[in-house]
């Protein structure tokens, strides 16, 4: 039988935040949060969060996964305000490997560092579960989002096309390596990716 979440589950503490993993019980809560970060939606789709916005992130795993690898963590302030969510998946694409589908704070905390200390706690996290390695696309309307993750030291691995709610997008797949890093192979880019880099002056620094 497949094991439900346990909604009291705390994942991490920081100081001044604690990260809860979400069930459905708490989908109303959830709805509300992205209710309020609707610049965010609009941003990534041009359209505001849809009602059955939260639910769908609770339910929704890749093909081979089920619910226990999925961690959708609710992020709280001390007086137990969800300001925050972070939607992880485990071992994939591959054994030891993580997925990092969605970190989302409220707008009045962006640009507080409170995204690195949240991040860096979840690598740590990841890490002593004996994860390798962090997976994430960034769409390219969102060159906030792309300079955070590249000061997390998240490398540029390659450029996609998806359709989200009717609209075409550009997404960037990033990775960071949490073990030794492998001996380059080569230097080949391909052309698509080099165009892209050169579009931004460059591959980011290290």
């Amino acid at each position: 039988m497949r094991r439900a979440p346990d909604p009291s589950e705390r994942v991490f503490e920081l100081t001044g935040c604690f990260g809860v993993r979400l069930d459905e019980a708490r989908a109303p809560e959830l709805q509300a949060f992205y209710d309020r970060c609707r610049d965010y939606f609009e941003l990534v789709t041009g359209q505001p969060p849809s009602a059955t916005e939260a639910a769908e992130l609770l339910a929704a795993v890749p093909r081979g996964k089920t619910i226990d690898d999925k961690f959708v963590i609710g992020l709280f302030d001390a007086p137990g305000h969800l300001v925050g969510v972070l939607d992880v998946i485990r071992d994939f694409p591959r054994p030891r490997e993580w997925y990092l589908g969605l970190l989302l704070f409220e707008p009045t905390l962006r640009g507080q560092k409170l995204g690195d200390r949240v991040y860096h706690r979840l690598e740590d996290w990841v890490a002593a579960q004996g994860g390798t390695a962090i997976h994430l696309i960034v769409e390219e309307v969102n060159p906030r989002a792309l300079r955070f993750w590249e000061r997390m030291e998240f490398e540029v691995r390659g450029l996609g096309k998806r359709t989200l709610k009717g609209k075409e997008s550009v997404f960037i797949r990033m990775t960071r390596e949490l073990g030794p890093r492998p001996e380059p192979t080569g230097t080949f880019v391909p052309s698509w990716l080099s165009a892209w880099l050169k579009r931004r002056g460059g591959p980011p620094a290290a």
